[in-house]
């Protein structure tokens, strides 16, 4: 009896030796499965944070370029609004110039169509600068009339044109413009002149322009 009872008891320790070994490397198991999937999710986090930052930086790239883009459109587009009114000297400087035959005055050279009984509400005038043997300068005015007020504003800025030719005429070689001037002896003041033609330009296409002012040469 007794040795059935020892028996009994030793058999209990070795099933209870053996359940506690078996807990043990269950535990074990599930832990090391657990920190694979705890690292697992850091990686996938990491990998998350890296495609949304570069997402990101995509995107405040993709900004800046259209950012760039509309700063470059807007540069375009105010660019040709200066040029209405201005041109720059092309070659001017390199061609051979001149001497004039011919005696340019500074001073206002008006539309002649404002002579006699012509009430203009709209015109041109020329202002001649700066004159040399071989150039002269240039400026280009319209002229509004409004109640009797005269509205003035420049519709080509001042450039520079040589004499050309046998002297007796003139151009300005612009970028965008190439203007020619011509002075017809229509006062018979040669070689001053009191008239001006000038091509190239649509304002000033296809009319006289006139200075009455010139000492000596006055007319009305």
């Amino acid at each position: 009896m007794k040795k059935n009872l020892v028996l009994i008891l030793c058999l209990s320790l070795i099933f209870t030796l053996v359940g506690c070994n078996s807990d043990k490397k269950t535990n074990n198991s599930i832990q090391p499965t657990n920190e694979a999937q705890t690292l697992e999710n850091s990686s996938k986090n990491t990998d998350d944070t890296k495609q949304t930052t570069n997402e990101k930086n995509n995107v405040d790239e993709k900004k800046g370029t259209t950012s760039n883009n509309a700063n470059s459109t807007q540069s375009t587009k105010t660019s040709p609004d200066k040029q209405v009114a201005k041109d720059k000297n092309n070659v001017s400087q390199k061609i051979t110039k001149v001497n004039s035959k011919v005696k340019l005055y500074n001073g206002t050279y008006f539309d002649d169509r404002r002579f006699g009984d012509n009430i203009l509400k709209n015109y041109c005038e020329v202002v001649i600068s700066n004159v040399t043997n071989t150039s002269f300068d240039f400026t280009v005015y319209e002229v509004n009339v409004v109640d009797g007020k005269k509205d003035k504003k420049v519709i080509f800025l001042r450039n520079t044109a040589v004499f050309t030719g046998d002297g007796t005429k003139a151009t300005f070689y612009g970028k965008d413009y190439t203007l020619n001037f011509t002075f017809p002896n229509y006062h018979n003041a040669y070689p001053v002149v009191t008239d001006m033609k000038i091509s190239g330009f649509k304002p000033l296409e296809g009319k006289t322009y006139v200075n009455n002012g010139i000492p000596g040469h006055e007319f009305g």
